[in-house]
């Protein structure tokens, strides 16, 4: 199963919000938890409205996302008006990469300060100590006037409650009309940002930008005469993995265990799967024990980095991108991630496997985790909530516009220097803009990478090809107390026993006790509140 890129909050958090007022983070909502969901199936959700100011190459779907060959020539100017209100506005939020250089020394961040006619004092922190920095600062009672919150903070609705602005009245319905690139955000974001019968947030969307499927290095196979490789079942994408390991020579086809492929091979559920109002969970549905043999067949057969189960992602990337991999298991996001960081020279191509049936057929995708984060506004602010959702509208601008590039890319000749139209970014550029700003509010990504037009195609086309085999994790937009509380702490005693499985320390016959135990200490309760979430919120 993946896991989330932060590390569960083992109850910090909600301790901390205790520590605040006196109370778990739940009190203040609706103590009945069926009449909080049918409040939250009764808010309108913010009206979709697709911005039509560029046109892509690719155009995309509901569920594809638009392409792009190039950056246009000619940028829209798409917001006239300068979004802030002249004092500083405080955000917090979690850095993916290097903390980059302070405002001082950042000549990106002074520009964005001009151009948001704000000063954004950004506190930062990496994405490992963000989530204990936060619990500090919630602790403290000292939050700032933006809040990057992860869905996965536990007892959420609580801390919105107490902590947070009221969004209802701005973001309902057409409300949303006045900030059009908010209201360009797909109406199934705003979904999760629903809490306590109200608006509490802004998405920030991921979907199928995180979707995740092996991606793979279309030189090394092709260097093997493997060009286009298409298992039709997990035996043929085994032969493929055998074919691209020589572990004489310090190659493996693995960055790690795919079991979650191997597991939508089997067409297992997207975390929980919902039927005539039934929840039940990936890690109790047939197929895992087959889907756990075929992972220990494969490390048993010495495809996989030996490494991968003590190494950290930042290393497992590397033997992706230097060579000693030629599978890595990722989305749409690291793909890109993966040209910018190659050092491999002009060779060097990614692409992404299609999910075969186990036997034969089609397999199943797990369509990706919808949000990043929930952007939140302090109720304790000192800015209008007019200036606040006038910066997240202007951090939303999407793809096209000049605004995207300078958020994106910063000021040309310093941070990018222009290749045609496409703006390409130099060493200071990668450093210098690295501030966390997609985490205040974003578009749907757009697929593309500058001078590469080969990149959104390929991208283009592999979701084109699964768009219909989607599946959702139904869980998402119900609230479970007891699995904001213990989810982490649940799945990761699974976790474990699958990698002590897939090793062959424990055989595959522990699963399923380990399942009977897992339900019986919250998984039980988990599906039964979901259940009653889904009920009230009639079967939606």
């Amino acid at each position: 199963m993946p896991v989330s890129r932060r590390r569960f909050l083992g109850g910090g958090l909600a301790a901390a919000a205790v520590a605040v007022t006196g109370t778990p983070l739940l009190a203040g909502c609706a103590s009945d938890k069926k009449t909080s969901a049918a409040a939250n199936a009764a808010v309108k959700l913010p009206t979709y409205t697709r911005y039509g100011g560029v046109k892509p190459d690719l155009p995309g779907t509901d569920v594809v996302l638009d392409g792009f060959l190039k950056y246009p020539a000619s940028p829209v100017k798409a917001i006239a008006e300068i979004p802030g209100d002249g004092k500083p506005i405080t955000f917090m939020t979690n850095i993916p990469g290097a903390i980059p250089p302070a405002v001082d020394k950042n000549q990106f961040w002074q520009e964005l300060n001009k151009r948001l006619g704000s000063e954004l004092q950004i506190s930062m922190a990496s994405n490992d100590e963000y989530d204990d920095k936060f619990a500090t600062r919630v602790a403290g009672g000292d939050l700032p006037d933006i809040m990057n919150i992860p869905p996965s903070t536990p007892q959420i609705p609580g801390l919105l409650k107490a902590k947070a602005t009221d969004l209802t009245e701005h973001l309902s319905g057409d409300a949303v009309n006045k900030y059009p690139f908010l209201a360009n955000i797909p109406t199934i974001y705003w979904k999760g940002c629903v809490f306590n019968g109200a608006i509490y947030g802004v998405p920030v969307p991921r979907g199928m930008s995180r979707t995740s499927l092996p991606l793979y290095r279309t030189d090394l196979l092709a260097a093997k005469g493997i060009k286009n490789p298409a298992p039709k079942s997990f035996e043929e994408f085994f032969d493929i993995c055998k074919e691209m390991t020589a572990a004489k020579d310090n190659r493996w086809s693995w960055t790690r265990v795919p079991t979650s492929y191997i597991r939508m091979m089997l067409g297992l559920p997207n975390n929980w799967k919902e039927e005539g109002g039934k929840f039940t969970s990936v890690y109790e549905a047939d197929g895992n024990e087959d889907a756990l043999e075929a992972s220990r067949k494969m490390v048993a057969a010495g495809v996989i980095n030996p490494d991968t189960f003590s190494a950290k992602a930042a290393a497992r990337k590397q033997w992706f991108n230097g060579g000693t991999a030629a599978f890595d298991y990722d989305s749409t996001v690291a793909w890109n991630q993966y040209y910018s960081d190659n050092t491999a020279g002009d060779a060097f191509g990614v692409d992404m496997l299609d999910v075969p049936g186990f036997t034969s057929g089609a397999g199943k995708v797990w369509m990706g985790a919808a949000l990043n984060n929930v952007t939140a506004f302090n109720k304790s602010s000192k800015h209008s909530v007019e200036t606040l959702l006038k910066v997240a509208n202007w951090m939303a601008a999407p793809f096209g516009t000049e605004e995207y590039l300078f958020r994106k890319y910063g000021v040309v000749g310093r941070h990018y220097n222009l290749v045609g139209t496409d703006p390409v970014p130099t060493k200071t550029g990668i450093v210098e803009t690295g501030i966390g700003l997609q985490y205040i509010a974003d578009s749907a990504l757009a697929l593309y990478w500058a001078g590469k037009p080969d990149v959104p195609q390929k991208q283009h086309a592999i979701e084109s090809k699964i768009a219909d085999r989607m599946v959702y994790d139904a869980s998402y937009g119900l609230y479970s107390e007891t699995s904001s509380k213990k989810w982490g702490q649940l799945t990761g005693v699974l976790t474990d026993l699958e990698n002590q499985i897939v090793q062959g320390k424990k055989p595959v016959s522990d699963w399923a006790p380990a399942v009977k135990t897992f339900l019986s200490s919250g998984g039980e309760k988990i599906r039964g509140e979901l259940q009653d979430a889904f009920t009230a919120a009639g079967g939606k």
